[in-house]
């Protein structure tokens, strides 16, 4: 009888393996990709515009370009009007005949109401044509008459109240109170929220609330208001520091890591008290404070969201959720939780949290996050719930009730507020980067009067939509997916899987090396075979170089960058989905920015670190992330480290807002003095002897600390290289000129840049790990550049011996793309929604290996004298050891650990 049980179960175990293969089969058929892998970015308005992410947009209604970076929007009390608010910047909106106002305008005719920035907030007086203006930096509400076009007065949040004296206050979002006559003003800069008489402009109370706050809304009764907290800390400086001593307090590394019990209660580093950062899931940290306006108090003070280390589908929550805007109804209020894809439905009279209704819009998408929902509004009837989703190009259609998505409204790039028209006939929508940048140069381009930065030239959209009935939703619906994804037949024969784990990769090893701020066109457009404009190749080779008043000279300023794309793949096709940094190492390093990332990232803001106001030493990284920002289950690093892949980081995310960055920080490029923890997956496996960002200290040098660790560790038999290698070579960013450093041009920097990844790659050829290993090299953002396809597309490069050669990759990519090879390859699931439906580029890969090596070149000394760059370190390089390659094992060590048994 035991044998007959045992064999009946070996045959149920048999059966649900081969239905298990059959299905791994079935899904290995085909694979999920943006809809635009073939096509490249492109600006259609009316149409379908292709973002550098390869996904679609396609906006409903009617669509009008803005000022770029709108983050605030109000409808006027008569309908009539709708204003945005970008950083220092309104535009008024004409809602009859869609036309829009820019104040200032470029000509100067009209005066700017916003002179240092602003920060999401503006109101509508009901009556008069007033509108009240948040003046972010400066600490002010401005009050602005909007149908003539003049300042009236502006309001200071700073000075005495109730014997305390409140300095450097920025104004976040803030709401007209018709019951007082009074205005609801959130200060991020002290943590409060500010009660203001509108007839004598006095402060009537100042209310503590959470850190950063962010959302406020304000109950139908009047009676209660209630505020979004998207601060996760009060970042201290160094214990004992001072403005003479701030150079001695500083340490060369971040202090923690994240959640930990130095980050909670302190440490000690180098003799120096380590202030601690608390407990990250405190009252005050990423919550919603419900506010009793009749005794200007505090009642409730909630947690919405997940909580870090709570346990989600078998993974650790190691973000916070981010709560930002609220809408509020007679009983419930409503929370956007950007981290965790869902809303938060809180019974504000009673003060608890109700439920969360999680936003699902798609079955092949519903287990990852990415929505990032921002803004919301209410309908009257508070039936309906209208919801920006930030990260979805799309507004969803919620029922409140019964907390199902009713389907999704087709938006601009990353739509951040919505509106009802006052009968709710029409939806009013801003997304902050609208159809996206487009082309920034090239011999047909014209300059238009916003300018050529790519952050001024990608314009913001307004929409002006109907509101859809149940069929028009499905419809728009179905248009969203599919502007998002599509699956694709698997034709995929090369040594790239088609998804992690559908097969086994020759691949080891993956070097990912990430660069600074450079587009396609200025550095490989004339590279054969590229879609490029040789025009703007600004830092290619045989360049013509101004020397000085009256000389010139063609040099090559980046003759390696040519070669391995030459050599090995390059894509013409490859796009940053970032702007600028603190974007970039977001999204490079597999984390979606969220709304905090974008609106913070886009304000004029100045750092006060000895102010009283705690929100003065806010987070707000460039090369790091903050925990403000960490996604809910994180990005690469955890990835990694929940599948056990082993990995080590040379430079990433060592950046922080206030850090010091001079030629002697080699440590790690930064020196720190505000406590801001490190992400806990990577703060031990990240060198304490490699220089991140920091365009003081040459590429040259970072490569030497490359080469000396890499060596040590890895070559010499103490160790077997992790799976993972991420390093930074960022001097290709560039700075202001250094002769007495060997960077007598703009060029120079460029060139430091371009030998330092000769060197790196001919160093890596030669190790041992050559033979299965690949290198990924791109940038973090293309900010500083010009391209004539868009100001997005960059630089994607890849070499080793299972890349293909001498070939040109016109698969659209993007930093998806990139993750998706690493997740690919690794074995490692997917992360986010940008993961999985990225492209494949499976077009740069082969199966028939080629061991041949590469041999770096030189750039013209003329441009940049690498002697002169290293005389500061007191090291002259041995170029003869350098083109030798690395030692291998080394024969007197491999001995004496032999004969001590290790």
């Amino acid at each position: 009888m035991k044998n007959y049980q045992f064999g009946f179960l070996f045959l149920i175990l048999i059966y649900f393996s081969v239905i298990s293969e059959l299905k791994s089969q079935e899904q290995a058929d085909h694979y999920i990709s943006v809809p635009g892998y073939k096509e490249y970015a492109s600006i259609s308005p009316g149409k379908k515009s292709v973002l550098p992410s390869g996904r679609y947009v396609s906006p409903a209604g009617q669509t009008i370009q803005i000022t770029h970076d709108p983050f605030g929007l109000r409808i006027s009390p008569d309908g009539k009007t709708g204003i945005t608010l970008h950083n220092g910047v309104i535009s008024i909106i004409s809602l009859s005949d869609m036309h829009s106002t820019r104040i200032p305008d470029y000509e100067n005719k009209f005066e700017a109401p916003l002179k240092k920035g602003s920060f999401l907030g503006l109101a509508f007086h009901p009556e008069l044509n007033h509108v009240y203006l948040s003046g972010g930096d400066e600490g002010t509400v401005i009050v602005y008459d909007y149908k003539n076009l003049k300042i009236l007065d502006k309001i200071n949040l700073n000075g005495v109240f109730e014997n305390t004296i409140y300095e450097d206050s920025f104004t976040s979002d803030l709401v007209y109170n018709p019951g007082k006559e009074e205005l609801l003003v959130l200060d991020r800069g002290n943590f409060r929220l500010v009660r203001i008489n509108l007839k004598s402009k006095a402060i009537t109370a100042s209310i503590p609330t959470g850190r950063q706050p962010f959302g406020l809304a304000l109950s139908p009764d009047f009676k209660t208001a209630l505020v979004a907290n998207v601060g996760m800390y009060s970042y201290p400086l160094v214990g004992g520091t001072n403005l003479e001593n701030i150079n001695q307090q500083m340490i060369n590394w971040h202090p923690f890591p994240n959640n930990s019990k130095e980050s909670i209660e302190g440490t000690t580093i180098d003799g120096k008290k380590i202030p601690g950062l608390g407990d990250p899931n405190s009252d005050e940290s990423m919550s919603v404070f419900v506010i009793d306006l009749t005794k200007n108090k505090t009642v409730k003070k909630l947690k919405t969201g997940y909580l870090l280390g709570e346990w989600i589908d078998d993974i650790e929550v190691v973000g916070g959720s981010s709560p930002n805007s609220i809408a509020i109804g007679k009983k419930y209020a409503y929370v956007s939780n950007a981290s965790n894809d869902n809303i938060s439905v809180i019974d504000y009279k009673n003060g608890k949290i109700v439920k969360h209704i999680a936003i699902k819009i798609d079955t092949s998408l519903d287990k990852y996050r990415g929505l990032v929902p921002f803004g919301l509004t209410l309908s009257k009837d508070q039936n309906t719930l209208y919801v920006s989703l930030l990260g979805f190009n799309a507004v969803a259609v919620i029922d409140t009730h019964s907390g199902i998505t009713k389907g999704l409204i087709p938006t601009g790039w990353g739509p951040t507020r919505v509106e009802l028209s006052a009968d709710e006939s029409d939806i009013y929508i801003i997304s902050c980067r609208g159809y996206g940048a487009g082309p920034n140069g090239g011999q047909n381009f014209i300059k238009p009067p916003q300018g050529t930065y790519i952050g001024d030239i990608q314009l913001g959209t307004f929409q002006k939509v109907k509101n859809p009935n149940e069929e028009d939703l499905k419809t728009y619906t179905r248009e969203v997916i599919d502007n998002t994804y599509i699956k694709v037949k698997n034709i995929n024969t090369s040594a790239l899987p088609t998804t992690p784990g559908s097969s086994v990769s020759p691949i080891k090893h993956i070097v990912y090396i990430t660069k600074e701020n450079r587009t396609f066109d200025e550095v490989l457009s004339q590279v054969k075979n590229v879609r490029g404009d040789t025009s703007l190749a600004r830092y290619g080779n045989n360049v013509l170089v101004k020397l000085d008043s009256i000389n010139y000279k063609r040099v090559n300023i980046s003759p390696n960058h040519i070669k391995v794309a030459s050599q090995f793949a390059v894509s013409d096709n490859f796009y940053c989905d970032s702007d600028a940094s603190i974007h970039g190492h977001h999204w490079m390093l597999g984390v979606i920015p969220n709304e905090w990332v974008e609106t913070n990232s886009s304000v004029s803001k100045t750092a006060k670190l000895f102010s009283s106001a705690p929100g003065r030493r806010f987070p707000g990284s460039t090369g790091s992330m903050d925990p403000e920002d960490y996604a809910e289950i994180g990005g690469l690093w955890e990835a990694l480290e929940r599948k056990n892949i082993s990995y080590y980081n040379f430079g990433q995310a060592n950046e922080t807002a206030h850090v010091r960055e001079i030629s002697t920080d080699t440590l790690t490029g930064a020196a720190h003095i505000v406590m801001v923890p490190m992400q806990k997956a990577l703060w031990s496996k990240t060198s304490h002897n490699f220089a991140g960002y920091n365009t003081n200290i040459p590429d040259q040098f970072r490569v030497k600390q490359f080469e000396e660790e890499f060596t040590n560790m890895w070559l010499n038999g103490k160790d077997t290289l992790p799976q993972l290698i991420t390093m930074m070579l960022p001097n290709d960013h560039g700075a202001g000129i250094r002769p007495k450093d060997g960077y007598p041009y703009p060029q120079s920097f460029m060139a430091d840049n371009d030998l330092a990844l000769g060197r790196t790659l001919q160093f890596l050829s030669q190790t041992p790990y050559w033979k299965d290993m690949l290198v990924i090299v791109t940038e973090d953002d293309p900010q500083g550049g010009v391209d004539h396809i868009d100001a997005h597309r960059s630089i994607l490069m890849m070499a080793g011996p299972y890349v293909k050669r001498n070939f040109v990759s016109k698969t659209h990519a993007n930093f998806g793309s990139v993750l998706k090879v690493i997740y690919n390859i690794l074995g490692v699931p997917y992360v986010n929604q940008y993961d999985i439906t990225a492209s494949l580029l499976d077009d740069f890969f082969t199966t028939e290996p080629n061991l041949e090596t590469y041999k770096f070149e030189f750039p013209d000394k003329v441009i940049f004298d690498w002697d002169k760059a290293m005389e500061k370190y007191n090291y002259k390089i041995d170029w003869r050891k350098v083109s030798q390659g690395p030692a291998m094992d080394n024969e007197k060590e491999q001995r004496e650990n032999h004969y001590k048994g290790n």
